[in-house]
């Protein structure tokens, strides 16, 4: 991992050793995130016939860019492009023309809404259907950035731990 920018630096040899402590001063990493558009088909379901080693369906993630996805990330492939233009250095990697995913979290198999035809939890992190259960991990997101849920996982469990407090005094739960 260390120095990340002999990755991209093509030869071998004492030719390659000097470039990479050439280039170990300073380098610039241009790097762009762009967001996957909600779609159903993306989902995580259970292979009904393999197991693991406890005897566990195995999950299976179902995964596709959409051609929404392709854009968003061609247009911000466009914009590294150009950004690499105008820069008055040597570049040794441009961004790859089709996206790889590299920076995801899952999330969004029990979503949280309003409407229980297309959400399984309501905005308490409370399931529409099952009074009592409550899911208060990232699958409860809709929809989520490359950005780590953790801290926003937090605040929604701290938000359901006090609904549940409230609803518990009432003697709705």
């Amino acid at each position: 991992m260390f120095p990340f920018q002999a990755r991209t630096v093509p030869g071998y040899g004492s030719e390659f050793k000097r470039r990479v402590r050439e280039m170990q001063s300073g380098f610039l990493m241009l790097g762009g995130f762009c967001k996957v558009t909600a779609n159903s088909g993306n989902r995580v379901t259970v292979d009904p016939n393999r197991k693991d080693a406890h005897g566990i369906p195995i999950p299976v993630v179902h995964f596709r860019y959409s051609e929404a996805d392709r854009e968003i990330y061609s247009s911000m492939r466009s914009s590294a492009l150009a950004i690499t233009e105008r820069l008055k250095a040597d570049v040794t990697q441009l961004p790859s023309v089709e996206p790889s995913g590299f920076a995801s979290h899952e999330n969004g198999t029990v979503r949280m809404g309003n409407d229980p035809k297309t959400s399984a939890l309501n905005s308490f992190c409370q399931s529409h259907d099952v009074k009592n259960l409550f899911v208060t991990d990232g699958s409860t997101f809709p929809t989520s950035s490359e950005k780590n849920p953790t801290l926003t996982i937090m605040a929604l469990s701290l938000r359901a731990a006090d609904y549940i407090k409230e609803r518990r005094k009432r003697g709705e739960l």
